[in-house]
């Protein structure tokens, strides 16, 4: 139904064997005009806040690393963490066993966080009579916990702010959310419902330090079909590298720097693995901070 810049068959004939769904896909290419969405979108991500839980675990993966004795502990302790129902000042006997340097190091952590985001969710619906045979409903978030194993902090309960209905109701939106049913669909004729997360998100790099939207490494994010980053911007940086993992996490069936207008949709769980490198400013910009400004989908067919 799309251009593709390259897909699955396109990579099986490269790689000799088959592949799971893995699609490069171009707001063009989509019906879209590329410049105008990006204008339209590009404010929204001055409004976003702070990802308060990229500081929780950093700060708790570091205490763990410097004080193994209580690894049991602060696993406990970041559960209730997320959930908002405990503070540092229920670890402070904990804090007292670090080092004058190492509590500096600790405290840095507080001010270094590089990512802003929103969420939005919809319940998209199968209905022949009306646009792109899909009918959206946009519907509470609430919390957010993804299904990806319960080692895996991302599978905690978090809570982030809601997207703008300036945003979501953009007719453009609307109509990209309707392409990425279509893209299920074509691989899945009988889908009807399917529920999508959005990830409205704003990742900067400077010079005191790098910036990253995956900072658990590779990765799944638990749903069917994901699309894991659809770029808006990126200026000034270097690195942000896409990366799409076999099942065994080290063979690569993709490595693109996407553009802005890029997108990539892919199968998720229980089928591929991805990745995105760090950012770091480009030395050779002028000085001013970089940044990569995205949106991403979490898309699970419920029929």
């Amino acid at each position: 139904m799309f251009p593709y810049v390259t897909d699955e068959k396109r990579l099986a004939a490269q790689l000799g064997h088959a592949v799971p769904p893995i699609r490069v896909f171009t707001l063009d290419g989509l019906g879209l005009n590329t410049q105008a969405f990006i204008d339209t979108l590009r404010p929204s991500f001055s409004v976003l806040a702070i990802d308060p839980y990229d500081t929780r675990r950093a700060q708790v993966e570091y205490l763990k690393k410097h004080l193994p004795q209580h690894a049991v502990d602060l696993n406990e302790f970041l559960v209730e963490y997320f959930a908002g129902h405990e503070g540092l000042s229920n670890i402070l006997h904990i804090l007292k066993d670090l080092s004058v340097t190492e509590l500096c190091e600790f405290d840095r952590i507080g001010f270094m966080s590089r990512r802003k985001r929103s969420i939005a969710r919809f319940r998209v619906l199968r209905d022949e009579h009306t646009c792109m045979g899909w009918m959206i409903d946009r519907v509470p978030a609430k919390s957010f916990a993804q299904n990806v194993g319960k080692h895996d902090v991302r599978s905690l309960v978090r809570v982030f702010p809601e997207t703008p209905e300036s945003v979501t109701e953009n007719n453009d939106i609307q109509k990209l959310i309707r392409c990425f049913a279509n893209m299920v669909r074509e691989l899945h004729p009988t889908a009807e419902h399917l529920r999508m997360h959005m990830h409205h998100m704003f990742v900067f790099a400077d010079i005191s330090g790098a910036g990253t939207n995956a900072p658990e490494g590779i990765h799944q994010d638990g749903s069917d079909y994901i699309v894991s980053a659809l770029v808006i911007e990126r200026a000034g940086i270097v690195g942000g590298e896409s990366v799409v993992y076999a099942l065994d996490k080290k063979t690569e069936y993709l490595r693109r720097t996407l553009a802005p207008g890029e997108g990539i949709f892919q199968a998720d769980k229980d089928r591929l693995w991805h990745f995105v490198t760090p950012i770091k400013e480009d030395p050779n910009t002028m000085p001013r901070y970089g940044h990569r400004s995205i949106l991403g989908f979490d898309i699970d067919i419920i029929r």
